[in-house]
């Protein structure tokens, strides 16, 4: 739920649906030097949350931190699993596709289906459902490297999907992309988004990406280079998702990101 103000920034309220994700109080840092300090967030179904701030901040240690890659120094983590067997409670899309190149497209998206007790047969059918949903379905027995760049990444977003996460975490996956490519893929992921009941938690530094794609961003600031970044804003974007580019009040949204941001 929001309550709206101007220039379709709303400040985010609470779902009143069970969360798929829950940050409390979380704290980290490395060898001494505080990264992160008091995190809070709830995360629920089918929700897109970017996560913003500038370069250094610590967004991407703040999405190994939400996955328990890396362990809270303080605070709690909590992503609930489900009840489905053959599924994971969350999965990751990283910066670079991470594909191998000795496996084709089909088995590069069956590997996160291994070790889920599914028979090879059930395997190769999951990793067909994904590759249909970023329209890869027809390249399943292609190499890796036949594709282009954008098509990679896409077998990565269908390999995080295989799995049928509760949570779906992207870091900076459209980051590598030359501008064209990442512009198609944003207006995929908002398509995608409408045919998963995953919920996303989207690490970015384009700002104009983040207000373009999400339904809250969180914008991460510190006050200095040894303060912990903390949140400092969580605001939602209400405006509709397949006209916001043009919408009157996109460009003064990211501009009122960008300038908390800049205050940090």
């Amino acid at each position: 739920m929001t309550s709206s103000t101007s220039s379709g920034v709303t400040q985010a309220h609470a779902s009143t649906s069970p969360a798929v994700l829950s940050a409390r109080s979380v704290s980290l840092g490395f060898g001494g030097t505080p990264v992160l300090a008091g995190v809070d967030m709830a995360l629920h179904p089918r929700e897109f949350v970017a996560v913003v701030g500038a370069s250094g901040v610590g967004k991407s240690t703040l999405l190994r931190a939400l996955t328990g890659l890396l362990a809270p120094q303080s605070g709690e983590v909590e992503i609930p699993a489900g009840n489905d067997p053959g599924t994971r409670a969350w999965s990751m899309v990283f910066q670079a596709p991470r594909l191998f190149p000795w496996r084709r497209v089909r088995a590069n998206v069956e590997l996160g289906l291994e070790g889920l007790g599914l028979s090879r047969a059930e395997r190769r059918e999951r990793a067909i459902e994904p590759l249909t949903l970023v329209g890869l379905d027809e390249y399943a027995n292609r190499w890796p490297h036949t594709l282009s760049g954008g098509q990679q990444q896409r077998v990565g977003i269908a390999r995080a999907l295989a799995v049928r996460p509760r949570v779906l975490f992207m870091d900076e996956p459209f980051s590598a992309l030359d501008a064209i490519t990442r512009r198609r893929l944003q207006h995929e992921l908002i398509a995608l988004r409408r045919r998963t009941d995953a919920a996303i938690v989207f690490v970015t530094h384009d700002i104009e990406e983040a207000v373009l794609l999400a339904d809250r961003v969180m914008v991460l600031g510190g006050h200095g280079p040894d303060q912990p970044a903390r949140v400092v804003e969580t605001l939602a974007v209400d405006l509709p998702l397949d006209e916001r580019r043009d919408h009157p009040d996109f460009a003064p949204l990211v501009q009122h990101v960008e300038a908390r941001i800049g205050e940090h």
